[in-house]
């Protein structure tokens, strides 16, 4: 290499470094929230009104607000059902193009009661969505974000009963109601500051291109080790949260610390040769002990005794288990540890329903895509990922709804970004294009601070508070100025070298995981931040893409084709698990054949070949592989 070319790398490096750096250390946080098209400011009375059931009250005055002044929603249920606070707009609004809507609010102390959001038409059609519980929250709600899609059909009043479709064109009324959860329930008094309504159009925001990596800080790293080994009782579980007067031990906790540990171990032939590799063996050995009969585990414990306290059969945290001792097997060789493994998945694999939909919330699905892959169930994992893909990706707003059930639930929620994002990175999905833009639609939705108002991070379905753990998943799925937030959940790291769940302390009202009791969940995920992803990718991908030598995959494998729409070329890549003669042909929509890529023979192993779109005119096109007695199509979409 010449003495400029070695010059010339060496000042690109440190300007790369020193822009890190920057980032890393800047005293200026990331930019909160977004701001769209103010449709309620919230600075004075006039077109506000109050409406209520017999039996209850409430008024309405001017408060300090978030933004200058807010108006404050009072109310007493008394013994009626519900009061409502109405905004009318001085003219309907066209809110036809607007995707996403964002309100500030500040709650009271007091009982909690069902909060509704409600707009409606002109012709007197009212869509909703229910918070539950968000009157109580007593600090601000900085631009709490509601997808469009979340309002549903409450009810219509109006000259056409029958009409059940809002016309969004002409929105006239807003409306913010408190009821009563339940006649038996509920009820009282409280207030409700609310704060700068305003719309926007979420599909239009920018979207970052590349994951964002951080640099190790072995310290750091050592020092959550040493917390988390701390943490282990005689019954060989761990404690979930140091400071909790009633101790637990949950099993999603006790599956990331498996994998630090796993990680952190060493063994030679089968023994344990140091403490990590102890303490995993015993901790692994109490699992084997309580394993139900039908194969799967109970989600709580108390630490000390080994006494169940919980048993809900939530497949989150069953599928965390098993990502957790897949892992542990592969580098002990434990063989009751792969007869438990063989018994949790049997269990796991019959949750999965022919949609590919294993539970309503998407962060339970993806988890038992990850558990099915390592276990080479591939034909439930490929009916798991096309739900993923088609059923609760947003193509609009580009993120992964929170979850499916009867109806959709389009709210917004990290691990559904994250976590859902690291499956999309994956060899076997292959869209990373998915992952950065979830990323980029929480980075503005979810994005806080704390009680403070001083250290910026995310919450889960905020933005309340920071929320330690969606921090460093965040972090870890390469998340946008990745080195900001690493930066200060380090500031918050213990002496101990354990993390808090949240620099807040709220652990008994509606949003309680903000505790800033220390705990194994938050440290964990600091760990693998500082050194690699809680999720296998690097044994998925060697598994999936052995172009390294490593095990091959056992199934043919026909990716889609990326990018995908298109401009100018696109890739399509597959994989053989054996050497075969392979036709690989483009139809249009009309089922003509268009483009014979190949017709020759091929060894084992991943091929990629590349599309042109110079003499395809704009359309829908199919790209098919027959290799053997395997065939597999994939759409794919030219736009010029």
């Amino acid at each position: 290499m010449s003495l400029l070319k070695r010059k010339l790398n060496q000042f690109i490096f440190l300007v790369s470094f020193l822009q890190f750096i920057s980032i890393a250390f800047s005293q200026t946080p990331p930019i909160p929230a977004w701001n769209g098209q103010v449709l309620i400011d919230g600075e004075k009375l006039p077109n506000w009104t109050v409406e209520k059931d017999p039996g209850a009250s409430g008024t309405i005055t001017i408060v300090p607000g978030f933004i200058n002044n807010a108006i404050q929603f009072n109310w007493n249920l008394g013994t009626g059902q519900w009061v409502q606070a109405k905004y009318a707009f001085p003219q309907p609004v066209d809110l036809s193009q607007k995707d996403i809507f964002g309100i500030s609010l500040f709650g009271s102390t007091g009982t909690p009661n069902v909060m509704s959001l409600m707009f409606t038409d002109v012709n007197g059609v009212f869509y909703g969505l229910n918070v539950d519980g968000l009157n109580v929250i007593d600090r601000w709600f900085k631009n709490l974000p509601f997808p469009k899609k979340m309002f549903y059909y409450f009810f219509t009043i109006g000259p056409d009963p029958n009409r059940k479709t809002i016309d969004w064109s002409k929105i006239n009324r807003f409306f913010v109601v408190v009821k009563r959860p339940a006649p038996e329930k509920g009820g009282g008094s409280g207030n409700l500051k609310i704060d700068h309504l305003q719309a926007d159009q979420a599909a239009s925001w920018p979207r970052q291109t590349e994951f964002t990596s951080i640099l190790p800080d072995t310290n750091a790293k050592n020092r959550a080790v040493n917390y988390l080994l701390g943490q282990q009782m005689a019954s060989g579980l761990f404690r979930s949260w140091k400071e909790e007067p009633a101790p637990k031990a949950h099993l999603y906790d006790q599956a990331l610390t498996l994998i630090v540990l796993t990680r952190e171990g060493t063994w030679q032939n089968g023994t344990p040769q140091n403490s990590p590799a102890q303490k995993a063996q015993k901790l692994v050995q109490f699992l084997i002990k309580v394993q139900k009969s039908d194969g799967h585990w109970a989600r709580t414990w108390h630490p000390a005794t080994g006494a169940e306290l919980a048993d809900d059969k939530w497949v989150g945290d069953q599928a965390w288990w098993i990502i957790a001792l897949s892992e542990y097997i592969r580098k002990s060789g434990d063989a009751p540890a792969m007869t438990s493994l063989e018994k949790g998945t049997n269990w796991l694999e019959k949750q999965v329903t022919s949609s590919g939909k294993v539970v309503p919330s998407t962060e339970g699905t993806v988890d038992t895509w990850w558990a099915m892959i390592l276990t080479k169930n591939y034909d439930r994992a490929n009916l798991i990922k096309k739900y993923l893909l088609m059923q609760v990706w947003d193509a609009a707003l580009k993120y992964w709804w929170r979850g499916l059930s009867d109806y959709p639930d389009p709210g917004i929620a990290m691990d559904a970004a994250t976590w859902v994002g690291e499956f999309a990175r994956t060899y076997r999905v292959n869209r990373p294009d998915m992952a950065h833009a979830a990323l980029s639609f929480v980075r503005r939705t979810l994005i806080t601070t704390d009680n403070s108002g001083n250290l910026v991070g995310f919450d889960g379905q905020g933005p309340l508070s920071v929320w330690c753990e969606g921090t460093a998943q965040y972090i870890s799925a390469g998340g946008q100025d990745a080195p900001y937030f690493l930066n200060m959940l380090l500031s918050l790291q213990r002496t101990d070298g354990g993390m808090p769940c949240s620099p807040d302390h709220w652990p008994n009202d509606p949003f309680g995981w903000l505790s800033s009791w220390t705990g194994l969940a938050p440290t964990a995920w600091l760990y693998f931040v500082l050194t690699k992803s809680p999720f296998p990718t690097d044994y998925v991908n060697a598994v999936e893409n052995p172009a390294n030598g490593s095990v091959l995959s056992n199934e043919f494998i026909l990716q889609a084709p990326f990018p995908n729409p298109f401009n100018a070329a696109t890739q399509i890549r597959y994989f053989l698990p054996q050497d075969s003669q392979v036709l690989l042909t483009v139809y249009d929509i009309s089922g003509r054949e268009v483009i014979q890529l190949l017709d020759t023979f091929q060894g084992a192993g991943w091929h990629s070949v590349v599309v042109s779109g110079d003499n395809l005119s704009s359309g829908i096109y199919f790209c098919q592989l027959k290799a053997g007695s395997f065939r597999q199509t994939r759409k794919f979409i030219l736009q010029k």
